[in-house]
């Protein structure tokens, strides 16, 4: 009868137990930030205005048009403190992997930038190939069909297959594959060089993506945020949103 009346009590505690993990899933926010390019600032802004539980960022931290030394800088020191908070998720972008790869160099790349990032504490290594946002695979330019086919031959599923090679020094290179589209000789582009023009769907897996600068592309099976931060996403409970980044922040 005792036992009877612990395995009935613990059946009614495991489903508190359920049911509490499952309110609060739902009630996650998390936010997702495209690529920033040395503009951390802006980044800060968009996370202080939603206030998330946790934020993904899609890689490209550094990098831009008219940065310099200094930025540079100051971005590592950003990117090595931000990758403290336990409560963000840093993914690895082309123009990261530049500055840890002499064979991926891309452009923004200079020496003098290299050294500046030397004198920082920020240790690239830690940044992420991908992760998961509800079912929503995130990588830094998208999981392309023809890549995931050409080099499966298990048939493994998208996120088995991205864990599989980056823990295998010798498989680690094909998730930085380049194509002709962007200046590489691969036959097709991996995790971080796919360019969008040649990014191809995979059945059944919801992908986010940045990478490929321009307006918001969003389908019913992607969505590519590299928008020059202009856009960003939101998910919570099973929805997802894309929102436009108040203009105000450009010019503070």
């Amino acid at each position: 009868m005792i036992l009877m009346y612990l395995k009935d009590a613990l059946s009614v505690v495991l489903l508190i137990v359920i049911i509490f993990y499952g309110e609060v899933l739902l009630t996650l926010k998390t936010l997702i930030i495209p690529d920033i390019h040395t503009r951390y600032d802006i980044a800060e802004l968009i996370i202080d205005k939603v206030k998330p539980d946790k934020t993904v960022f899609l890689g490209d931290y550094l990098d831009a048009f008219d940065d310099s030394i200094e930025i540079m800088q100051q971005t590592c020191n950003w990117l090595h403190e931000s990758l403290k908070n336990p409560d963000r998720i840093h993914l690895l972008g082309n123009h990261d992997l530049s500055y840890m790869k002499p064979d991926y160099r891309c452009s923004g790349f200079s020496e003098g930038k290299l050294f500046a990032l030397n004198t920082t504490k920020l240790d690239l290594t830690k940044l992420q190939h991908f992760t998961y946002v509800g079912d929503w695979l995130c990588t830094h330019s998208g999981l392309s069909y023809d890549f995931y086919k050409a080099y499966n031959p298990m048939g493994l599923n998208p996120s088995y297959y991205i864990h599989a090679l980056e823990r295998e020094p010798e498989l680690r290179h094909r998730l930085y594959q380049c194509s002709p589209s962007r200046g590489g000789r691969d036959a097709h582009s991996g995790i971080v060089w796919c360019d969008y023009g040649e990014f191809i769907d995979i059945p059944g897996t919801k992908q986010i993506f940045g990478h490929t600068l321009g307006e918001l592309r969003e389908t019913e099976n992607h969505i590519c945020l590299d928008t020059g931060l202009h856009y960003y996403a939101v998910h919570q409970g099973n929805n997802i949103v894309t929102k436009k980044t108040p203009e105000k922040f450009f010019s503070i």
